[in-house]
Order: C-alpha cells, then structure tokens, then sequence
C-alpha cells in the first residue's frame, strides 16, 4: 500500500468521523491501529500514555506503546493524539422487552439501541422480558443488522403467585405467564432439569430468580442451571429468600441495594457479615442506583429509598464487593448516569466507576473473557473519548468513536 493511499484513507475516516455517514459503517475496516491513546483499562491498572492498539478481524490483535513495533502497511492508521481510550461500557440491568406490543415496539427499541451504542455502551444484559423479541434483537445486533449494543438475556423463575404481575403477561403475549419457557411459575414439585433445559432453549445467558422462591429451590435452581451452563442472578431478595440465601446457593450477582437490608428484621441492619460472605462467594452486587434516584425524584415519599441505596452501595463498595453499573431505570438514562451516581453519591472514584461499568459487569455477564478490558485477544468493544474521564467521570460522554466488534461508530455530527 502506497504512502499517498495510506494518507488519502486517513483524511477519509476523518472526513467519516465528522459527517457519520452510514454507508461507511458497512464497510469495516478488516485491520487498523488506534494510535497516540492514553489506555485506560487495560491489562495493566494504570493509564498507559501514546499506546497504539490494533484491531484485525474483529479482535484486538495487540497492544504496544507507540512506534515500539512495525505495522504492516496493510494496517490503516487511525491518529488519536491525545484522546482516551476505554473499554466499551455495558449496562448490566435493562430491559428492552417487557411490553413488545406496547412503549416497547420495535421502532422505539431501536432508536434507544443506536443511541447506546454511540453513547459508547457495547453490551447490556436484559433482566427478564418477552425472550422471542430479546433473541431476535440479539441475534441482529450480533450480525449487524441493527445499530444495537450486544444483548445478553434471562429467562425469569418466581414463585407462581407472582404471575398476577401485569409486566409478566405483557411479557408472555400469546402465551400464559407463568408458563413460558422464559417466564415460569416454579414451585418444589416443578421438573427443573425440564424448565431450566427450556429456559436454555430461549437463547438466554442466565436465569433470573425474582420473587417468591424458598432457599432450598433457589440452591437447587442454581445446582441444576450450573449442570446445564447457565448462569444465575437474582433479586437480592425473593420473600422468603435472604441476600445471603443467594449468594451461598451461588448466584453470580444480586440486584438492587435496597433489598440488602431483608437480611434482618432490623431497620437499619449491620450489613458488614453479608459483604463479607459476596466478597468470599465472588458475587457482585448489581446496585442500581439510577432505578431508585428516579423513584425519588417522582415521589417524594420514596426518598428514604435512594438513601438506603447511596449507604449501603457506598458501604458494600468499601468492604470489597464487586459493584457492577446496571441502571434499570427503563432507559431514561444510560449506563454513563449509573456511573456518576456511583461517583458522586457512593464514593466512588472514577476509575473504580469504569471498573463497575467494563471489568465487573463483564464479569457479571459471564463474557469477562472476551471483553470488559483492552487486552490482546479480547473484542474489540472500545470507546474512545475526548477528555480524560479519571480527571472528571462527566467526561465519560466525550465520545469520539466506539468500536464494537471492530467496527467503527464515529460520534454522530
């Protein structure tokens, strides 16, 4: 490849990055190398200035501080001197199907993806809706025929009483809640070596436990879903079931903080023997601050409950539990709103917020593997930013360009 090729690709991307022209977004880009970053997120704990990372086939293909190595010249080079590249962020509590026919249909779902997707957020996990749509969208966001974040689904067990909830039989339209494969009443004499087979049918990654379930189902839910490789989650409480009723059963996080405290009859309970035993266990806690900040903010009555969220967020950040960014707040605001919250409201510093929102929540997926980090032979799921978001967590939204699979999103104009 000559130099003057070299060159007249470079002012086309640039030329791509500020128009955003979407013919450009299907054709990737097989090989290129994001140069002059400062890495944040990588193997390693501290930010790495003039890094160079290069993506082929989807895959980061390496990682080396600038001019260290020689790029073949098949490689198109993209020049980011002086901007901030980050692992791309996931959102580990939406929910995009709960009433397909309904808020939503298909044209407001995909709007909401798109804008996700070039805010900088590459994977969410959707904690229980309509599975026939969840596996369809997943599948297009997959192969790229949506602009959409990866979607990693549940399939949702509760006790049967449960079922009279409204969002269940939006959920199973055309069907019975309570008696999908992905929204099932499960009681003691349930087959679960048939219902959790069923629930892996679905496409789901895991099941999410939600109400109404004793500790000796839950623990036998959780056994028989490991034999079959799924993944398990749950609310941090199920009436009768304690917070740490799940984490000794093995569930790999539990949702919403204010439902730590039914771990006691107290009011205000100690919580400190309950974070050591998640930090032991290895479960993280989905704490979703956004979902409660919102509840305040429409009912005053309700502000006893984000108080109770900030304590003991803070609190279960302190003692080591493993925080992963969820938002739950029906998308009014994505993941980078979870973030600040986690900053400014629960103590945490900025670099542990884009841990809560890359590493852990990758983690919490079950794709820690593959992505949540910028590492060599990781996904190529990646943000870039304009200004350094450990200096403020705002800056988080000062996207230049996301990469989700390889391929390129520059920021709309």
């Amino acid at each position: 490849m000559s130099i003057m090729f070299r060159f007249s690709m470079f002012l086309l991307l640039a030329r791509v990055g500020v128009v955003a022209q979407e013919p450009a977004f299907r054709q990737p880009l097989r090989s290129y190398a994001l140069t002059g970053v400062t890495l944040i997120g990588g193997g390693g704990d501290a930010p790495a200035a003039n890094q160079t990372v290069v993506v082929a086939d989807g895959m980061i293909a390496d990682v080396f501080p600038d001019g260290s190595k020689v790029l073949p010249d098949s490689v198109v080079l993209i020049r980011l001197r002086g901007k901030f590249l980050l692992p791309g962020l996931i959102d580990t509590h939406v929910h995009m199907a709960t009433d397909p026919s309904g808020t939503d249909n298909r044209t407001a779902t995909l709007g909401v993806l798109e804008r996700m997707l070039r805010s900088g957020v590459t994977s969410v996990r959707d904690m229980a809706g309509d599975a026939r749509v969840l596996a369809g969208l997943s599948r297009d966001a997959r192969v790229g025929d949506i602009l959409s974040p990866d979607i990693y689904f549940s399939a949702l067990m509760a006790g049967p009483s449960f079922f009279k909830d409204p969002r269940t039989m939006a959920s199973s339209k055309g069907g019975v809640a309570g008696g999908m494969p992905y929204m099932k009443a499960v009681a003691d004499s349930t087959d679960l070596r048939q219902a959790v087979a069923e629930a892996k049918g679905t496409g789901a990654t895991g099941i999410k436990l939600y109400a109404n379930l004793g500790p000796e189902l839950v623990a036998r839910i959780v056994a028989e879903a490991r034999r079959q490789g799924l993944l398990v989650w749950g609310h941090a409480w199920l009436d009768p079931a304690r917070p740490s009723d799940l984490v000794r059963a093995g569930v790999g996080s539990i949702s919403h903080t204010p439902l730590l405290v039914h771990e006691s009859r107290d009011s205000m309970p100690d919580l400190s023997a309950l974070f050591s035993l998640m930090k032991k266990n290895n479960v993280l806690l989905d704490a979703t601050m956004s979902a409660y900040r919102q509840w305040a903010q429409q009912d005053s009555s309700k502000i006893y409950y984000y108080s109770i969220t900030k304590l003991y967020t803070a609190a279960a950040h302190k003692a080591g539990v493993k925080i992963c960014a969820g938002t739950d707040d029906d998308q009014t605001n994505f993941v980078q709103s979870e973030m600040e919250l986690l900053v400014h409201d629960a103590g945490f510093s900025p670099k542990d917020a884009m841990i809560a929102a890359t590493k852990y929540a990758a983690e919490a997926l079950g794709i820690g593997g593959v992505c949540g980090t910028i590492e060599k032979g990781k996904k190529a799921d990646m943000l870039v930013v304009d200004r350094n978001p450990l200096d403020r967590i705002e800056n988080i939204r000062s996207v230049v360009l996301v990469t989700k699979g390889g391929k390129i999103y520059w920021k709309e104009d």
